[in-house]
């Protein structure tokens, strides 16, 4: 598995950025929040990384941060949600507020977020109480 890259960030087009790493270019996707936080282009930048791998793609995707990688593989795990959906997730909300919805079981907050009506928000709830009851002691950031 590719779990970090780091090189020349080339191109960045939300939702996908082209990192050239020793020569060898790749495409990423990556949240909002990871965006916001990328040099401008030509500058060296690392991410960490997460393959997703479906029968028609293979999709390689970046994040800022270990905690928004789990983050992001803690959504992909919820039956339902897909790599596209949290990145989506990811995008309108950071880690540590999406942490603390799911642990004040706040729906009316998830809702507002892309592609999550009430039941998957409801879902995202029930499934994820357990995995993020310790987020803030982890001390990820």
């Amino acid at each position: 598995m590719i779990g970090r890259l780091t090189g020349t960030l080339l191109e960045k087009q939300p939702p996908q950025l082209l990192l050239d790493v020793n020569g060898v270019g790749y495409e990423l996707d990556a949240p909002m929040s990871t965006f916001y936080q990328l040099p401008a282009n030509g500058e060296k930048v690392s991410l960490y990384t997460h393959l997703v791998v479906r029968e028609d793609a293979w999709l390689l995707c970046g994040f800022a941060s270990q905690a928004e990688r789990r983050m992001f593989r803690d959504l992909i795990r919820v039956n339902g949600v897909g790599a596209k959906l949290a990145l989506a997730i990811l995008s309108g909300i950071n880690a540590d507020e999406f942490a603390r919805c799911i642990q004040e079981e706040d729906s009316s907050t998830l809702v507002r977020l892309p592609g999550v009506g009430k039941k998957t928000a409801e879902r995202l709830i029930i499934e994820m109480r357990d995995r993020l009851k310790d987020w803030e002691t982890e001390g990820l950031a």
